[in-house]
């Protein structure tokens, strides 16, 4: 008899820490953001933001640092305020579908484990 407990399924909740948020000057013409991601970012979570990223041309300027867990993206530095909240909106929005992406995948890896 089996008396050993199944696997807890795994759900992904990265988050952006806007506390982190970093603003550099690339010279006169481009900006980078940078926000540090908390949460349980491994590699199974990285491997899904970067798929969520290919698969949306809306998530393609958004880069993750595979080696700080950063996220970052360039903009101009005439563009209006509005417009930079809302990249910060939509890279919050990439971090949740990859959440949700990586929260499927490792539910399907623990089915065929199990055989469930």
């Amino acid at each position: 008899m089996d008396n050993s407990k199944p696997s807890e399924p795994v759900v992904y909740g990265v988050w952006a820490d806007h506390s982190t948020l970093k603003r550099e000057s690339l010279g006169p013409l481009f900006v980078r953001i940078s926000i540090g991601l908390r949460g349980p970012v491994d590699g199974h979570w990285r491997d899904s933001y970067l798929s969520v990223r290919a698969e949306s041309e809306a998530f393609a300027r958004f880069t993750l640092d595979r080696e700080s867990d950063h996220l970052s993206f360039t903009f101009r530095p005439a563009e209006p305020a509005a417009n930079v909240e809302a990249l910060v909106e939509r890279l919050d929005l990439s971090i949740e579908l990859a959440n949700l992406h990586a929260t499927a995948a490792a539910a399907a890896i623990l089915r065929r484990k199990t055989g469930a």
